[in-house]
């Protein structure tokens, strides 16, 4: 009797594990896949720039930043999915380069200084990067967007084989050595 009990109860265990299961995937509709958070978007930066109040004349050097919904910004962003907030930043500069290297004893005046007009400057904050070509008298605008602020990070700027960092927050103008003034 005993065994008839174990036999039974193996039997049992036996047709519970190996009872089918249904597949899942054919009894419910998958739901239609979400939008990347990662998917690339083509982004009309002066269009939102004037959106969001932050056009500045070419002499407002200096760093801006605005956060803003971008379902209700639109421009590039979607207005009905994946809404979330980011920041729009503006950074403002002027590079300029001096014909001497190293460390100088005397003041700079602006006939010691060559601006760094129309030339294709590489720049990198935090893993958003890009180029910006300076006009004639060697300003230049980066703006971009994140989803986080950007005050704090660093800035790299690249011209030819030499470049700077500087926290993004502090460029306005800034005077590079000789060899910047031939790189093109």
């Amino acid at each position: 009797m005993r065994s008839l009990v174990l036999l039974a109860f193996v039997l049992f265990v036996t047709a519970c594990t190996s009872k089918p299961t249904q597949d899942k995937s054919s009894s419910y509709p998958l739901p239609p896949p979400s939008p990347a958070d990662d998917v690339e978007v083509s982004i009309d930066y002066p269009s939102l720039q004037r959106f969001l109040g932050m056009e500045k004349d070419r002499d407002s050097l200096g760093f801006y930043q605005k956060p803003f919904n971008t379902c209700d910004a639109g421009f590039g962003f979607s207005r009905s999915q994946n809404c979330r907030q980011e920041f729009l930043t503006v950074i403002q500069f002027r590079l300029l380069c001096r014909d001497s290297e190293g460390t100088i004893s005397n003041i700079l005046s602006d006939s010691d200084l060559t601006p760094l007009g129309q030339r294709n400057i590489r720049w990198n904050l935090k893993g958003i990067q890009g180029t910006v070509q300076s006009d004639s008298d060697g300003y230049g605008q980066i703006v971009t967007s994140s989803r986080m602020p950007q005050q704090g990070q660093r800035l790299r700027l690249a011209i030819g084989n030499e470049f700077l960092y500087m926290r993004a927050s502090e460029i306005k103008k800034v005077i590079t050595p000789r060899p910047w003034c031939s790189q093109y």
